[in-house]
């Protein structure tokens, strides 16, 4: 099974009154999900945990399942939406809830990643970082369209609507794909509290930073947090550094 080295950080930000952020880190079970939830009173926080809770147990339940990796990943989201979407029709203080979810999962020699809404899978090497994840989210797609830049999404009043995500509807359309690590690859997967504050050049030269001078990457997360926060902290901020031994 491939081993890994990894760093955790989560933060409320600056100007949220809560944390709607969830996430987990388990390298023994290979499993890393960020979600950020959605929705009033504590709605948000709770499609979030519970997102992360589910999806992490149904993964580790249909591991060895004889069923393609990409299939058990897409059911354990689906089976998310439905249970929060249930919960959510039986508490009208919970009613639209909602949340993103970003999955890196390890089986054997090959990672699946899937996505549903606007958090990000990040893939960083030698210095250079890629987002592997597409946004689902209307900036996003403005973006594919060619209407507006990056740059200017970082400013559209529309760049926290996001087009999909988990338990808002008991059903949802779960983006996956594989990929094969190497030793070295760095994963980063974070909420939009990150990735809204910080450009990715920046995201990339902390994490490559602290890998090369102190093989650290709680280190690196925590001072990506920081660096977010400095920037504003307009969001709950989440991030997991995931390095491939």
């Amino acid at each position: 099974m491939t081993q890994f080295n990894v760093g955790f950080a989560t933060d409320i930000g600056k100007k949220r009154l809560q944390n709607q952020d969830s996430g987990t880190a388990l390298p023994e079970l290979g499993i890393f999900i960020v979600a950020d939830g959605m929705g009033g009173h504590r709605g948000g926080e709770t499609a979030s945990a519970m997102a992360v809770d589910i999806i992490s147990k149904t993964l580790e339940t249909n591991k060895q399942a004889a069923k393609p990796e990409k299939d058990i990943l897409e059911s354990a989201v689906k089976e998310a939406s439905r249970l929060i979407y249930e919960k959510s029709t039986k508490h009208p203080e919970l009613q639209g809830m909602g949340t993103t979810a970003t999955i890196l999962f390890s089986v054997g020699q090959k990672f699946v990643i899937g996505q549903v809404g606007d958090s990000r899978c990040y893939y960083i090497r030698d210095g250079l970082i890629w987002q592997l994840t597409r946004d689902h989210s209307l900036v996003a797609e403005k973006i594919r369209a060619g209407l507006i830049t990056r740059e200017q999404a970082r400013t559209d009043k529309m760049k926290n609507v996001i087009t999909r995500s988990v338990g808002f509807e008991v059903d949802v359309n779960v983006e996956t794909f594989e990929l094969t690590p190497r030793s070295g690859d760095v994963y980063l997967l974070c909420s939009d509290g990150l990735s809204g504050m910080i450009d990715d050049f920046e995201i990339a030269k902390t994490v490559t930073k602290n890998l090369s001078d102190e093989n650290n990457p709680k280190k690196a997360a925590d001072e990506l947090v920081t660096l977010a926060n400095n920037n504003g902290g307009d969001d709950n901020i989440t991030v997991i550094v995931v390095q491939v031994r």
